[in-house]
């Protein structure tokens, strides 16, 4: 059966929204009321649905692939689904959507990838190179000057080296371990703040705090990729704010 696609927010929904997924994931769920224990629900169940930012339709398909077993909790399990209002059960399966969500994202991100690699575009010319490398320049020394953030300062940290530039940092393997560090359990408060992060799914949110957290615990498997991803961002962000620094040196030194 085809449904209308909501496009706002379920708390942001009309009420003949709410009521109409309600009425879809009880009949999908075959929920029989008894005593009248539809209707003492429904008020419950909706409220608890506030905390998501998700749309009607999104619910609702996250229901449906819940019933026909193609939406896995994070341990891999299938999501037992009672024929029952539970919000317990929509926890576990709105949790579930979204992990399946973001992994679709990055599917999605991983197949346009391959697409460059396959079909790559043409290689600029060294004409086209050195004017691409003038225009960032530029917009760095003019974001410094501005004291403006600039993302892309960390292209010019083999120049800055080159120049002379970032020596006591280069020379000593601590010193840069400790900052990446730092700027690896940043990133992940900043990320753990987001109403939905974009580089990490919750569980991996959790399992890396938890490995920072704890001096203690192991390297496993299961965050291994995630961590290798942080601290890929954490080395790219630290050369960033090192040579931001080294052009505002530069920048100041000329008056």
């Amino acid at each position: 059966m085809q449904r209308e696609i909501y496009r706002e927010c379920i708390r942001f929904s009309p009420p003949e929204t709410k009521e109409k997924l309600v009425n879809d994931v009880l009949t999908l769920f075959q929920v029989r009321d008894r005593n009248g224990e539809k209707e003492s629900m429904k008020d419950t169940w909706l409220l608890f649905l506030m905390d998501f930012k998700l749309t009607a339709t999104e619910i609702y398909h996250a229901h449906k692939m819940a019933i026909q077993r193609n939406l896995l909790d994070q341990n891999g399990n299938e999501i037992e689904c009672l024929p029952m209002l539970s919000t317990n059960t929509t926890g576990k399966i709105l949790k579930a959507y979204e992990r399946y969500k973001q992994n679709d994202q990055q599917l999605q991100e991983g197949r346009e990838r391959l697409k460059l690699i396959l079909n790559p575009p043409p290689e600029p010319t060294e004409e086209e190179k050195k004017a691409e490398r003038k225009r960032n320049w530029d917009s760095l020394v003019e974001a410094v000057k501005k004291g403006q953030n600039c993302e892309h300062a960390f292209l010019f940290y083999e120049l800055a080296i080159k120049k002379g530039g970032l020596e006591s940092f280069v020379n000593d393997e601590n010193v840069q371990k400790i900052a990446i560090k730092d700027k690896m359990v940043q990133i992940l408060a900043k990320e753990k703040l987001k109403p939905r992060s974009i580089l990490f799914n919750t569980y991996e949110l959790k399992k890396l705090s938890d490995y920072f957290e704890d001096n203690k615990k192991p390297m496993t498997d299961e965050i291994a990729y995630s961590f290798d991803r942080l601290q890929a961002l954490a080395i790219t962000q630290v050369k960033n704010d090192k040579v931001y620094e080294w052009v505002k040196q530069q920048v100041s030194g000329k008056g």
